[in-house]
Order: C-alpha cells, then structure tokens, then sequence
C-alpha cells in the first residue's frame, strides 16, 4: 500500500530549509528526529535516511531581518513505514524529554507534531492502511481527532531502541501557507498536476497524485506574511517522462517563466516559493 502513493505518483523528494545556525539545527535534525549526514560545509547540510539519497538541505541564512520573517512553509511531513516505527519514535521523545506541539489522528493517518530550533513546523506520520481511507463525493474525508498515545507506544516493543529514520522514511507530503489560494490552487492543479482531494476544510486545500491522501497541501489561515521565505526550495519528482512532459508543456502554454539547471527545472509559484522539477 505505502509506496504505491509515493514511487508511482507526482510526489515532493527533498526540502531546502533556510536555518539561522547549522550547527543547532546539525544537532537538532540528526538527535532529536534521526536524520544522518551525507554531506555538509559551511554554506550548507545534507540529510539523508538511507546514506545516499538528500531528503533535506538545511542552508545558511545570514540576512539579518531573519528573526522578524514569517514561515511560508506550515510544515513539513515525514512519513514512517509502519505504526510500530511511530511507537518507536514516540518512545525516543519521551525518554530524550523533546517537547512536542502535539498530535492527532486524522482517519488517514496518525501523526506527531514539533519545531525546529528556527519554528519549522515538522510532523512525524504514519499512514494508516488505505482500506480504512473514506471518500465522500470525491473528496478524502480527514480530521483532527484525539491522538491514540497508548495505542501507538505500545505498537512497538521498549527495548526496540529508535537509533535513526528507518531506511524507507520519505517526505509525505508539504503544507505550505499562501494568501493567493486561489491562484496557488489552480497553478498546483493545472500546471504541475496534482488531483484536489479535498477542498472543503476552511481556507485550505489539499492535492495528491494516485488518490493519496494529500502530497502538498496549502492553506490561508495566516494573515499576510512576509514576502521573505524560510523555506528555500523544495523538488517535485515525477514518475515517468510523460507526466514531466505533460508538465513542460503546461509551463510554456501559461507563459510561466522557469529555468533548465542540473537540479531540474525551476521555476516560482504564485507565492513565489521556488520548485524544481525533476524525474525519478
């Protein structure tokens, strides 16, 4: 079930975070939410799961307004293999003493929330099986219900001592915080091609590809922000040449200026977040 939504579907592969201090947030990626190190120097550092491939580069943001800008990432998702892997790293908070903003069940999936040193919002998840998923009218039903934290802690065992991310961790899924969303919607949906799968919670909506639950989702909850970002890219990958092609031509029938680089294809949103486009 997991990887269905994720190998064969329009997904997103790595974030560029902006941090104000590397070795804080070294500390605080690696220790406290399991990531290793596959590459680093003073502009930047590279984390990884699996020892080869870059999930999240953290950058140096030495601009000197940085304390006074807003998020325009409302957080960023992990997704675990399994409930038991969520036990686990429910147990690891728990005896590391790491504060949490909280969690919730949100009947496709379980989920753990918390911050960054620089007020990133992460959540730490993992999917519930999809025959338990219930659409209604062509929308995925979600909510935010009460956390299950007996249920979870015990899903693993407690000497099955959480060292790291399992090697199949991925990025779920991105929520980002725009004020054009409308226009955001429409450029995600028609442009770059994800499905809507629910557009009825207030002044949110979320997209996927594969009838997952949600691989980006944005939301104008927020009041206006700053047009200066924390976030300082993230990368859609696509599945096959076809759908990047499909894509390709979206991008030049709209008139949308973007830019061919080694990373892919990059290109602004219309909140002006850069997005690079890539094959698997």
């Amino acid at each position: 079930m997991l990887y269905y939504y994720h190998k064969d579907a329009i997904h997103i592969s790595k974030i560029d975070l902006l941090v104000k201090d590397l070795k804080i947030s070294k500390d605080f990626y690696t220790n406290s939410i399991g990531f290793s190190v596959l590459k680093e120097n003073e502009n930047y550092i590279s984390l990884t799961v699996d020892h080869e491939t870059e999930i999240i580069r953290l950058h140096l943001n030495e601009d000197e307004s940085y304390n006074n800008q807003k998020n325009n990432i409302y957080h960023f998702a992990i997704l675990l293999p399994s409930r038991k892997d969520l036990g686990k790293f429910l147990h690891h908070l728990i005896s590391k003493q790491i504060p949490i903003d909280g969690a919730a069940d949100h009947l496709v999936s379980e989920a753990i929330y918390l911050q960054d040193p620089d007020g990133i919002g992460i959540e730490i998840y993992s999917d519930k099986d999809d025959s338990q998923w219930n659409y209604s009218n062509q929308q995925i039903e979600m909510e935010t219900l009460p956390f299950d934290y007996k249920g979870v802690y015990y899903a693993t065992d407690e000497d099955d001592i959480f060292r790291s991310l399992p090697i199949d961790t991925i990025i779920g899924h991105l929520h980002l915080q725009v004020d054009k969303l409308k226009e955001t919607k429409e450029f995600y949906n028609e442009i770059i091609g994800f499905n809507i799968v629910n557009d009825k919670i207030n002044n949110a909506v979320f997209m996927s590809d594969k009838n997952y639950h949600h691989h980006l989702a944005i939301n104008s909850w927020s009041p206006q922000r700053s047009r200066v970002q924390r976030m300082k890219s993230f990368t859609i990958t696509y599945p096959n040449c076809e759908k990047f092609i499909e894509t390709f031509e979206n991008l030049k029938k709209a008139n949308i200026e973007f830019e061919e680089t080694n990373d892919g294809i990059l290109l602004k949103d219309p909140e002006n977040t850069k997005i690079y486009l890539s094959i698997k």
